[in-house]
């Protein structure tokens, strides 16, 4: 048998496995990579290889075998696994966010393995090359100690050139802390992120808000204009006394922090459609996986009908963070970015949310309640909706629901739930759907449910997307019974209903929806996260609203729609019928607004057609973005509004 230098092998066994798998995985993830990212991550590469490697060699032939065996493996691994996250969830995975990634991968793991991409196990050919070959070729210590010693300071050595590109590229916070997850993989390459993302556990990055050039301080007070506008110029003009009173009592500098932002925030003004729905009732639907192959004028009457007569938000995106139907959730109930390492609803679940739809509903005059057809498996539902004002939550543990195989049906847990509530005279009520959960690879109950039905309209359409429509009529036929029961109790008039995605069809081949996505161009921008919305309520009439618009814009725009007691500042979407531009905030750092898109994975601006920006707009765009990502950090680790009760229902001059 032959024998080699165990210290040399070691080295080159572990670059090569860990270099190919970086390598790979930019060009899968990325389609490539930049000049100075293949340097970074080559001297992050060697660096690391080489103290591995040197530090194996002083250990017992069969510990230095063992160890390097294992981690020659453990990074491709982790490279593939992160690959087929992003493919299985729509987006990468933190271990801060580990917990929350695991339950449901744990939940789906023959579907996780199933789905895993032939492309991405290229990543694993060299470890196992190397684990053949080492069987066969014995690995001795050569080299001398001082020699190896000499490595090690050199590995050491290359490993600081590594982070010295990093400090001048100016992107030190995000490798010390790697939030946004795309960004820091990008850059980085994975092996680094994990490193990174290990050693940022526990530690907070510093949320200081950039203000720019001028000192940011309290108003001394809201100004109200000097003339009493007449009725019809009636302007939102917010009175700040009490918030500015519990301000002087403040020590908290981080809480300060939040005033200061907050209240130099503008406030949106009165517009033509505030107050259309006043007092009427409203029903509140996320709807899992909600795409535009669920509207089918054959197949899904009633969504379709839904969305040509009610006010259709045609540009509108769903961006996913990291535990996507949670925070998407939460986003449309709060109005405030995720955190992008970690389940937000989930880590601040005990926090107080009293400028959440739910109490601002509850606040004039309205019943509140909440439905799901499954349990709280996944996200702390009863805790989070105990905390913003619903008065009464019921789901799969208090409901008469049939489990089936896959998910439950829409339609049976409206029947069973349509009853409490229809003869309230004011009620808001939310509920959270499942039957068009993913898998549609496999045979469920409502997979197969409706697909003669499916093959008589559209007998060439792929198996996947059969399963899915046939999912998507179970959720149109509960959305019949519901405007079918509101008729009955002569209350369609004075109801209306909002209907939004928690994100995409996930694990639904991105070709297919391409493909039978028949209004917009799925391959352009971020249109990957493009999903319905509609706000359909009858006395109004049909409406299409056609500017860029987002989860986050949801509440602020129901609140104006009904002429709510709101403070627009709390919330960093926009109403959808303001004069102020809208943004959308995605979990990587980009954003999108009527100018164009911003990728930050990138660094590049891509302006619509008949728009464009300043590289000095752009910088500052980026600022109020990562300010936002901030301010929103110190609320939730603050539990802001519980120490600010006073501002949550807003007083109007």
């Amino acid at each position: 048998m032959k024998q080699q230098d165990r210290f040399l092998f070691s080295l080159i066994r572990l670059f090569v496995c860990w270099y190919a798998a970086e390598l790979l995985f930019q060009l899968i993830s990325f389609g490539g990579a930049s000049f100075m990212v293949l340097l970074r991550i080559t001297l992050f590469t060697l660096g690391t290889a080489g103290i591995c490697a040197a530090g194996a060699s002083f250990l017992s032939e069969k510990t230095s075998g063992v160890l390097t065996a294992v981690l020659s493996w453990f990074f491709p691994l982790y490279a593939v696994t992160e690959m087929e996250f992003k493919n299985f969830m729509g987006n990468y995975m933190s271990i801060k966010a580990g917990g929350d990634g695991a339950v449901r991968i744990t939940e789906f793991i023959g579907q996780f393995i199933i789905k895993i991409e032939p492309v991405y196990l290229t990543v694993l050919i060299l470890p196992l090359l190397f684990s053949i070959y080492a069987h066969t070729h014995a690995q001795k210590p050569v080299l001398s100690k001082k020699t190896r010693l000499f490595a090690l300071v050199l590995a050491v050595i290359l490993d600081l050139c590594g982070v010295w590109t990093v400090y001048e590229a100016g992107q030190m916070d995000l490798y010390l802390y790697p939030k946004f997850l795309e960004k820091a993989l990008r850059e980085f390459g994975p092996q680094r992120f994990l490193f990174r993302d290990i050693l940022a556990l526990g530690k907070e990055e510093d949320l200081t808000i950039d203000t720019g050039p001028q000192e940011t301080t309290l108003p001394e007070q809201t100004q109200v204009p000097e003339e009493t506008p007449a009725p019809e110029e009636k302007h939102r003009v917010i009175d700040d006394t009490a918030w500015l009173a519990v301000v002087d009592s403040e020590e908290n500098e981080d809480i300060l922090s939040v005033d200061r932002y907050l209240m130099q925030r503008p406030v949106t003004d009165f517009n033509e459609m505030t107050g259309v729905m006043k007092d009427k009732n409203l029903i509140y639907i996320m709807i899992e996986a909600f795409d535009y192959i669920a509207l089918d004028p054959e197949l899904t009457p009633t969504l379709t009908m839904m969305k040509a007569e009610g006010i259709d938000l045609t540009r509108h995106y769903t961006p996913k963070y990291s535990c996507t139907t949670g925070e998407s959730e939460f986003i449309s109930e709060v109005s405030l970015i995720p955190e992008s390492d970690t389940c937000t609803p989930n880590q601040y679940r005990d926090n107080t949310w009293n400028e959440s739809i739910f109490q601002l509903f509850r606040n004039a005059g309205y019943n509140t309640q909440a439905y799901h057809n499954w349990k709280d498996e996944f996200y702390e539902r009863r805790t989070i909706y105990g905390n913003s004002g619903c008065q009464v939550y019921k789901n799969y543990d208090d409901l008469p629901i049939r489990s089936i195989q896959g998910w439950q049906s829409d339609y049976e847990m409206m029947t069973l739930t349509v009853d409490d509530f229809i003869d309230q005279e004011r009620f808001f009520t939310l509920y959270v759907t499942s039957s068009t959960h993913f898998p549609y690879n496999l045979d469920s109950v409502l997979g197969n449910r409706y697909l003669s039905e499916i093959n008589a309209v559209h007998p060439d359409y792929p198996m996947e997307v059969k399963r899915y429509l046939s999912k998507a009529i179970e959720l149109d036929k509960a959305m019949a019974y519901l405007l079918e029961r509101l008729t009955e109790a002569g209350k369609l008039n004075d109801t209306a209903i909002v209907f939004y995605a928690d994100h995409h069809p996930l694990n639904m081949p991105m070709q297919y929806m391409t493909r039978y996505t028949e209004e917009i161009d799925r391959t352009e921008g971020m249109n990957e996260d493009r999903t319905p919305c509609v706000i359909y309520c009858p006395s109004l009439g049909a409406r299409k609203v056609d500017r860029v618009t987002s989860t986050f814009d949801l509440l602020p725009t129901v609140a104006n729609l009904y002429g709510l007691s709101y403070d627009p500042r709390l919330y960093l979407g926009t109403d959808c019928f303001a004069e102020e531009s809208t943004t959308v905030y995605f979990t990587t750092g980009s954003w999108i607004t009527e100018d164009g898109i911003w990728y930050s994975s990138s660094g590049t601006f891509e302006p619509f057609e008949g728009h464009d920006l300043t590289q000095e707009q752009i910088d500052r765009k980026n600022t109020d973005v990562q300010n936002l990502f901030k301010v929103s950090s110190l609320i939730f680790r603050n539990d802001y509004f519980a120490q600010r009760e006073t501002i949550a229902d807003a007083v109007y001059e």
